[in-house]
């Protein structure tokens, strides 16, 4: 939820998304939306590429101080947690390799959804896909769900997870499986740190001990999903591991609720210079 009025300003979102996978405004537009809203710090983690991040950076030049970031789908067990990345090497070769890995997955994975939707008798043309995917370097479930919508099969993308696309839709095609112990490796490995990202209500304590035994760095505490109640058990929590807080919008562009959280939610100026410290 937005900050309350009676704390400090948000002054940096390290949670945001570019048309490069699933958002709805190029790497430049995001860069000149956050310093329209007065946001000083800005993470550009867009799903499985790192595409967007050398222009947002070179658009930020008299903006908000841009970090590198990406977003990795991780597996704790038979559950899927998603892993925010910072201050990693873009040009990294094991990143590369990883995201190319995951980009190839991810294509395979959305093609896969659409045949099962075929086969329950759905009727969509071959170059459906293509035609949504702009200028995405990560194809998701959003792509097909904007296949749904431009077919006629739902009038809005939210239907579509809803009916199709959800973990018990016919056309669900779960992700590959990474564990969340070699993605943090990896992370570490390219110079960055991880955060858990949005964990929400389902993170039992004995799920955030396993990871920060594989090497969590910190956890988003601010995020729309979390009331403000939830917020403060997952500040305890970092407190409790040592481990980072940070937040941000989880900005896509996509709705008006997101344009309300875009620079309301997100880090305070301290949280933001520990942040810093922590990347040093």
């Amino acid at each position: 939820m937005p900050r309350p009025s009676d704390e400090s300003p948000v002054y940096a979102d390290l949670h945001t998304h570019t048309l490069c996978s699933d958002g709805t405004k190029s790497p430049s537009a995001l860069v000149a939306a956050a310093d329209a809203r007065g946001l000083q710090g800005l993470a550009v983690t867009d799903h499985d590429t790192v595409a967007g991040v050398a222009e947002a950076q070179r658009t930020a030049e008299r903006g908000p101080d841009v970090i590198p970031g990406v977003e990795l789908s991780a597996a704790l067990e038979d559950d899927e947690v998603h892993l925010l990345a910072y201050g990693i090497d873009p040009t990294h070769e094991a990143l590369q390799d990883h995201l190319q890995w995951m980009r190839d997955a991810r294509r395979r994975r959305a093609q896969k959804m659409i045949e099962q939707l075929r086969g329950h008798g759905l009727s969509i043309p071959e170059d459906a896909l293509s035609a949504q995917e702009g200028g995405a370097s990560a194809v998701g479930r959003p792509h097909v769900a904007a296949v749904l919508v431009a077919e006629g099969h739902v009038d809005t993308t939210r239907e579509a997870f809803e009916q199709y696309l959800g973990r018990d839709g016919l056309g669900f095609v779960a992700k590959p499986r990474v564990p969340a112990a070699d993605v943090l490796a990896l992370v570490h490995r390219v110079g960055g740190i991880g955060v858990l990202a949005h964990p929400g209500d389902w993170m039992s304590s004995r799920h955030l001990r396993r990871l920060v035994h594989a090497g969590l760095d910190g956890i988003e505490v601010h995020h729309p999903s979390h009331r403000p109640s939830l917020a403060m058990y997952y500040r305890r929590q970092a407190d409790g591991h040592d481990l980072i807080v940070t937040g941000g919008s989880d900005y896509h562009g996509r709705t008006e609720r997101e344009e309300r959280h875009f620079g309301a939610t997100g880090m305070s100026e301290p949280e933001w210079e520990r942040f810093r410290a922590a990347l040093a």
